[in-house]
């Protein structure tokens, strides 16, 4: 008879990062699923409104795909505390309209959970001067200062 594995790895507290974050309660081998990232689905147009009226904040927001929001202030779980690093140690897969959080690599006891962000430019167009907007603090020696998406360089050689 098999065993059933613990998943219970995680636990909420002070983030050096940025305010709250998600620790490691017990090594995370790579590949591990950690948790689901869950809350209300909305659409991106009710979001924007409700986020315009004062009803919504773009705090715990997942965009799931090109319509749909996931809103982890609102029935959301711990996951929406993983803060945002340029050199993370978890990613986010989509699977049936949910989002899971696994482990990029073996994450030790203590260790914050983190995964990047990738966060769109507002109408998709790139553009240098909302870096600031979307400053990152996580303090890797690899940190591109913003969580936004990076910007695809063009390629000037001639042809």
């Amino acid at each position: 008879m098999i065993k059933p594995q613990n998943r219970d790895f995680i636990r909420v507290g002070k983030s050096r990062i940025e305010g709250t974050g998600v620790f490691a309660k017990r090594k995370i081998p790579k590949g591990s699923r950690i948790l689901e990232y869950t809350g209300k689905h909305i659409s991106r147009e009710k979001f924007f409104i409700e986020l315009v009226e004062g009803k919504a904040t773009h705090t715990y927001v997942f965009g799931l795909n090109e319509t749909t929001m996931i809103d982890a202030a609102r029935n959301g779980n711990d996951a929406r505390f993983i803060n945002h690093s340029c050199e993370p140690n978890c990613e986010t897969y989509i699977f049936d309209e949910k989002v899971y959080i696994y482990a990029m690599r073996d994450i030790i006891r203590g260790e914050e959970l983190s995964f990047d962000y990738h966060l769109a430019y507002p109408f998709g167009i790139p553009d240098k001067s909302l870096k600031d907007a979307y400053l990152c603090v996580c303090g890797s020696a690899l940190c591109r200062g913003t969580m936004l998406a990076s910007i695809p360089r063009k390629n000037n050689r001639r042809k």
